[in-house]
């Protein structure tokens, strides 16, 4: 389905969201420009504070603060306006979306390895890894661990819209050419699966599957080569025997009584 001509669903009722609306218009004492709302703003803060007037207690539950600032951006114009008829209020399209992102941060973070070494004497080895003359960054690596971080800083380096039913689309993309179409199986690993198969309802969509691929295959040889028809000769009618026999005998009545 386009996704332009799905059904649109609100997470809370126009109606509801524009008394709401209304209402914190009513009890602010800055002006408000819709078309240049932004989403930190302290209006849209008491409109969110004000949702629970309509039972809405959790804005982030089910992106209703999302949906609350797109209504407002895509109504913009009708806001501004003061035109609060919920019937010429358009919902907004959920969509999604896909970023790419960096995370920078100091960390105080540990290695774990473990290695063998020979000699003569523990507490002389043990020395040379007191005195950094041997490393435990020679051994083998183990595993690491983070303990702590700060200044921790994060930034997006793409964002970009992607389609919502993605699964959907790759279906459709996924198309098969089965003019040059390739089993990746052999006759054998078929014919063991089918051996190995207990699935009654699999086994009777393989059957219903072969059976009109055979039809079909079938079909188009009888085209190919239709049969020859030899003329002067006409199969018998079993159907027309005892019509026949009949005519005779009653034929043979009239000419007897003649």
């Amino acid at each position: 389905m386009n996704e332009d001509k799905m059904p649109r669903t609100a997470p809370v009722n126009t109606e509801a969201l524009l008394k709401v609306i209304q209402f914190t218009l009513s009890n602010y004492n800055d002006d408000v420009s819709f078309d240049n709302l932004s989403p930190q703003n302290r209006f849209l803060d008491e409109v969110y504070s004000n949702l629970k007037l309509v039972g809405i207690n959790n804005v982030t539950v089910n992106e209703v603060d999302d949906y609350v600032f797109t209504f407002m951006k895509d109504n913009a114009s009708l806001l501004d306006s003061g035109n609060f008829n919920s019937e010429e209020y358009m919902i907004p399209q959920k969509k999604k979306f896909e970023w790419d992102g960096v995370e920078k941060y100091w960390a105080w973070k540990a290695d774990y390895y473990t290695g063998e070494m020979e000699g003569y004497s523990e507490v002389f080895i043990q020395n040379l890894f007191d005195e950094y003359e041997l490393s435990v960054g020679d051994g083998s690596f183990v595993d690491s661990e983070i303990y702590d971080t700060k200044d921790t800083e994060q930034q997006v380096d793409n964002f970009k819209e992607i389609p919502l039913n993605e699964s959907v689309n790759e279906q459709e993309e996924q198309k098969v050419d089965l003019d040059t179409f390739e089993a990746p199986f052999t006759s054998e690993d078929f014919m063991n699966y089918v051996e190995s198969e207990w699935d009654i309802e699999m086994l009777d969509l393989m059957m219903g599957i072969l059976s009109k691929r055979k039809k079909y295959i079938q079909q188009a040889i009888d085209t190919a080569n239709p049969r020859t028809v030899v003329k002067g000769y006409r199969r018998f009618d079993e159907s027309k025997k005892t019509s026949t026999v009949q005519n005779l005998r009653l034929l043979q009545e009239i000419l007897n009584k003649k």
